[in-house]
């Protein structure tokens, strides 16, 4: 039976292994990167870049810590599935040009098995297969590591480059083979199938941990060159891990979780034939909002600002999917805090009052374009190809300002596609209207 664990005892149990190994413990870098005004953390080891490209020395060669991240560039998936947030904890460990393979593997397993207790028969891994085009070889050593600390050879899956050759993102950055750790969660979450096994797209295994062995940079031009030293980059996510040791639906069935769903059913008590992804997608977006708050991110139009405005405004949406006609969302943000308990420090919790207002304010701003919006919503139709006129999304949103990425995504709901380009011609239109506008006026001034 696995041992339940709270969120913050897995962070301590995750942490305190790491500095009986040598690990110097960095703090968290602020969610919002400083210095620019559009970006937040999204991944466990952008902070340490410098590092990794040896650009600068590190106070130590081995590194832990546990980040804050926030990643919206796929936020219409979040809630799809079991696992797919746009906040989370990243613990990590890092090696800069020290340890290689073998304890990055060691110290993986021990974590998981002496200190977490997870039971050894549900892990399996993944191995980097290679790839030919780039001139990647497969990562025998991995499988050979693996096999050496008792890992049986049918639960080592080798995937290819989509899976196991960590980048960053589609742009350039330190990348390489990676070695991802998943846990069984039973048959009964899976797709039937006789070949269900990490790499399948059902429920059944969860990745909790990423073993990169990160030895190359790509280029913007797609080519590798390899990096000044060898690192490993390590990244376990503490909502998943938390969904295994508690044996919990979901990242959204956690305990960080657990409060805010629990206000959300007396606000809103559950109906027959719900859509589950409405609640997930609601203490996701809040419980991100509520992150970036600390940092002084509040709703606005530009940058940073503008990612936390959406996350308001698509939550506020699914509300109305559970039926509250009146603003509710700020109500989520105290037992958000309540549920990440000692994750937040004191001054944190002191300050998620405030950002009640600031949200409840928002919500209500948008309340009136919101209901006007999904009423019209309602009577458009697509054309006999089945796309929806682009032009009529361009003008809800400028007459109505109703953001135009949400209403695609409610006709999209609804089985309709969108005309991109009818959208980008009417917008372009507006433009040179506007630039005419404004340099008549000056001109008759």
């Amino acid at each position: 039976m696995t041992t339940v664990l709270s969120s913050s005892q897995i962070i301590e149990r995750y942490l305190g292994y790491f500095r009986g190994h040598g690990h110097y413990e960095l703090p968290s870098t602020p969610l919002a990167v400083p210095g620019n005004s559009t970006s937040f953390i999204i991944a466990g080891m952008q902070p340490l870049l410098p590092y990794l490209r040896a650009e600068t020395l590190p106070p130590s060669p081995r590194l832990s810590s546990v980040q804050r991240c926030l990643r919206t560039d796929d936020v219409e998936a979040v809630g799809s599935n079991d696992r797919k947030m746009s906040a989370f904890l990243m613990l990590g460990n890092w090696s800069i040009g020290e340890y290689w393979k073998r304890e990055a593997i060691e110290m993986a397993l021990e974590v998981l098995l002496q200190h977490l207790e997870v039971e050894r028969e549900r892990l399996w891994v993944t191995v980097y297969a290679g790839d030919e085009s780039l001139g990647l070889p497969g990562d025998d050593e991995a499988i050979n590591e693996w096999l050496g600390v008792g890992m049986p050879n049918e639960r080592i899956v080798p995937l290819g480059s989509e899976g196991n050759l960590w980048t960053m993102g589609d742009g350039p950055g330190p990348c390489g083979p990676s070695s991802e750790i998943f846990v069984d969660r039973g048959v009964e979450l899976g797709c039937g199938h006789a070949t269900c096994r990490p790499g399948c797209d059902c429920e059944r295994f969860m990745e909790v941990w990423n073993l990169v062995f990160m030895q190359y940079e790509r280029h913007a031009d797609g080519s590798l060159t390899t990096l000044p030293q060898r690192n490993i980059d390590t990244g376990m996510g503490l909502e998943r891990i938390a969904t295994v040791l508690q044996g919990s639906e979901s990242v959204f069935s956690t305990d960080v979780f657990l409060p805010a769903l629990e206000r959300l059913h007396e606000l809103a008590p559950e109906q027959e034939g719900e859509v589950r992804r409405t609640r997930r997608m609601i203490v996701d977006h809040m419980r991100a909002v509520l992150l970036a708050g600390l940092v002084d991110v509040r709703p606005g139009r530009d940058g940073r600002s503008s990612v936390v405005r959406r996350l308001i405004r698509r939550a506020a949406r699914q509300g109305r999917v559970l039926g509250l006609e009146q603003p509710f969302l700020g109500e989520l943000l105290s037992p958000l805090a309540a549920g990440h308990g000692s994750l937040l420090t004191s001054q944190e919790h002191s300050q998620v009052q405030g950002l009640v207002q600031v949200v409840a304010n928002e919500e209500r701003m948008f309340s009136r374009v919101l209901t006007q919006g999904l009423s019209l919503l309602e009577h458009v139709e697509a054309n006999e190809q089945g796309y929806v006129d682009g032009r009529v999304l361009f003008q809800l949103h400028a007459e109505r300002g109703f953001p135009a990425d949400l209403a695609a995504e409610i006709l999209v709901e609804r089985g309709l596609s969108i005309d991109w380009q009818r959208y980008e011609q009417a917008r372009q239109a507006h433009s040179q209207v506007s630039r005419v506008s404004v340099k008549t006026h000056f001109q008759l001034s």
